[in-house]
């Protein structure tokens, strides 16, 4: 019987090595109270710039959500006029430098260095790599080589100048780490259920995107909106989830026949008014292509909490003109029949209590173990017509009571300096604590997004501060539930293919709920995991899973690579290479870690 339940338990991907998990000590925090060196914002000047190595100056962000520091050990560095990297301590972040010379008679083929990690108390490493690829339209390269920890490598472009390449690690030596450069299973909750279960909803951290129906201009509405200006994610409501999201600002609307406005259909929309005479805007995903994406999802991907918090909820007509048209009790039964369609909603909640307040496994045990989609209507809706429909799984958006933050502010550094600021009041465990909705985004006027782009603003310089800017604004007593972001995965402009994204955020908020808010006792009833003498150690394959591919910058992925090859990498370090401590090299030399298979 008992080889009955390990088969039982191996078979959902679980292994357990306890059967009961020591309390909380805040003995044990590992959390360290470092200062680090401020990082540096992009400025906007440089958005629409080609990006060119001679002068260049790139940033590297490497996020340390493991209760190991990350030691730097060694660095060598050719033709580089900054090379400045540092030791991260748990729980923080360092946006390294480089500086590629522009000085006469250097060959920018030439320009590369190298940093060497050492993970404290482990026998793990790691590396980065600043290197260039001539000619190109992305000449300058950042390769993370995580062989030294078992996971690989990835060559990332760098996106422009100044805009960070960005690493974030979690997990520990005795778990298993968990790193960015890949993504893990699509149900990362369910993947850490042991961890969150106990949590009320408001203490686990997850990714949000900000109007989330907006991955493409569909033009049912004749109006002003262009994918510069209006369009706001670069992947449909599937991918969303598949990057992470868990919750969705989704703007909801029904759009009329200007000869007929009986005949209707229901489609997301971003418009700078949906009250107003005339609304200008777009329209992205349908409502029915949303509603079987969610259901892809969550058929592949049992056991996620999904909250909607559907805003608008009210009609427009093809070409907007003559004022909104508020839904009847006609079109909000209809809207309701649509909404019935999504699988794993969670109808007759209990609402003695907000929904923040109550534990994930509340909702993650839903539906025999297969989760909870839940809707909150926030819209337009007249008090005449239906507001919910319990019964069905929809709720008044009051059902769970939220700070949703949003700074209204036209540039990234004022944005961050404010969010930070806000979430630092909200002490965990505290009075003051709640679902604090971080939006991590800029709201600039419609000429800048309109010359920048939405997706250029958000990728290039905004969203790579959360790493650097925001990390570090986070403590285990003070971080958001939810981080909202324009263009989630993105890191490259107009690379939106699964294959092109990379998993920051998803990595982020998988290391804060692990890491940061395991740390906290007066919300984490439970040791956290990710130390070496948790008396239970739960680790998901899915997750931290060893790999020894490579991900190249074009996007092609070898699984099995020769052990010996590794992207960016020098055979020869040049006359005038320099190393950390000070030393340069004469004469060319070989690189003895050139064909090296042990890292």
């Amino acid at each position: 019987m008992r080889r009955n339940h390990l088969l039982a338990a191996i078979s959902l991907g679980w292994l357990f090595a306890a059967a009961v998990n020591a309390a909380c000590n805040p003995q044990n925090v590992t959390y360290s109270n470092e200062m680090l060196p401020n990082g540096t914002y992009m400025p906007w000047s440089l958005i629409g710039l080609v990006n060119s190595v001679p002068g260049s100056k790139q940033y590297i962000t490497i996020v340390n959500l493991t209760p190991h520091r990350f030691i730097l050990q060694n660095t060598h560095s050719y033709q580089m006029d900054v090379f400045d990297w540092g030791d991260i301590p748990q729980g923080h972040a360092r946006q390294n430098t480089v500086v590629y010379t522009n000085k006469p008679g250097k060959t920018a083929v030439d320009d590369g260095g190298e940093a060497y990690y050492a993970i404290d108390g482990t026998d793990k490493t790691f590396f980065v790599r600043a290197t260039t690829h001539i000619p190109d339209s992305h000449p300058a390269r950042t390769v993370i080589d995580l062989t030294g920890m078992g996971q690989g490598q990835r060559e990332y472009l760098d996106p422009a100048a100044q805009s960070p390449v960005t690493l974030v690690i979690t997990g520990s030596d005795s778990y298993g780490f968990i790193t960015s450069i890949k993504y893990g299973a699509g149900n990362w909750m369910k993947s850490i259920y042991e961890v969150i279960k106990d949590r009320q909803i408001q203490h686990v951290v997850m990714p949000g995107t900000h109007d989330a129906g907006m991955s493409t201009i569909s033009g049912q509405i004749l109006s002003g909106g262009i994918s510069e200006n209006t369009q706001t994610q670069g992947l449909n409501i599937y991918n969303q989830l598949r990057a992470g999201s868990r919750y969705f600002d989704l703007r909801v609307g029904s759009v009329h026949s200007i000869t007929d406005t009986s005949d209707y259909s229901f489609w997301t929309l971003h418009v700078n008014d949906e009250t107003a005479e005339v609304a200008v805007g777009n329209s992205g995903e349908s409502l029915d292509d949303i509603i079987s994406e969610i259901n892809q999802f969550t058929a592949e991907n049992p056991g996620e909490v999904i909250f909607f918090h559907v805003r608008y909820l009210i009609g427009i007509r093809e070409v907007p003109s003559l004022g909104p048209i508020y839904w009847t009790t006609s079109i909000v039964n209809d809207f309701f029949g649509k909404l019935k369609g999504v699988n794993n909603r969670c109808g007759n909640l209990d609402t003695s209590t907000t929904f923040n307040q109550k534990p994930a496994s509340y909702f993650m045990d839903q539906n025999g173990g297969n989760g909870c989609v839940v809707f909150l209507l926030a819209g337009d809706l007249q008090p005449t017509v239906p507001q919910d429909s319990v019964a069905d799984g929809i709720y008044q958006a009051n059902r769970l009571s939220i700070a949703d933050d949003w700074s209204d502010l036209g540039d990234t550094q004022p944005m961050a300096e404010d969010q930070a600021s806000d979430w630092k009041q909200v002490i965990r465990g505290g009075s003051s604590d709640t679902f604090h909705i971080s939006q991590w985004l800029v709201s600039a006027d419609i000429v800048t997004t309109t010359l920048l782009t939405i997706e250029g603003i958000g990728i290039l310089p905004t969203n790579p501060a959360l790493y650097w800017m925001g990390v570090n604004n986070m403590t285990p007593q003070s971080w958001p539930t939810v981080i909202l972001t324009d263009y989630i995965g993105v890191v490259v402009k107009g690379q939106h293919n699964w294959e092109q994204l990379s998993a920051d955020i998803y990595t982020l908020a998988i290391g804060l709920n692990l890491y940061m808010v395991s740390e906290n006792c007066d919300v984490s009833t439970i040791s956290s995991p990710l130390l070496a003498n948790a008396n239970t150690k739960l680790k998901m394959a899915t997750l931290s899973k060893p790999w020894n591919g490579i991900h190249f910058a074009n996007g092609t992925i070898v699984n099995d690579p020769p052990r010996h090859l590794h992207p960016g990498r020098v055979e020869i370090l040049r006359k005038g290479t320099r190393f950390l401590n000070g030393t340069v090299l004469e004469e060319d030399i070989i690189n003895p870690d050139f064909n090296s298979t042990a890292v």
